[in-house]
């Protein structure tokens, strides 16, 4: 199961109704992302793993749970998953005005 956007959801439905594998391979993949990232003047590596961490660190800043995470990161530890709980200070202060 992967969750996505119904607007993403939509361009794969055309794609997965008379296909049944994905259609670029890992080494594209990372050659896509780096490109993208190239374009963008991004200084810093953008790879596939760094984006996986970053959606990751952001979901749970928003409040999803550590739970749900784990599942959709396929991760079989909940301990593994915890490692992205990497909040800053601001983030710890937000969520506490939020709350109380």
């Amino acid at each position: 199961m992967v969750p996505m956007s119904k607007r993403v959801q939509t361009l794969f439905e055309h794609y997965f109704a008379i296909n049944d594998h994905w259609p670029v391979e890992i080494r594209r993949v990372q050659k896509i992302i780096k490109h993208i990232a190239n374009r963008a003047k991004i200084s810093e590596e953008v790879t596939p793993h760094i984006l996986r961490h970053t959606f990751a660190t952001l979901a749970l800043q928003k409040g999803i749970s550590l739970a749900f995470v784990q599942k959709i990161l396929g991760h079989d530890r909940l301990m593994t998953t915890a490692i992205y709980l990497n909040f800053t200070d601001a983030h710890v202060m937000e969520e506490y005005s939020a709350k109380w």
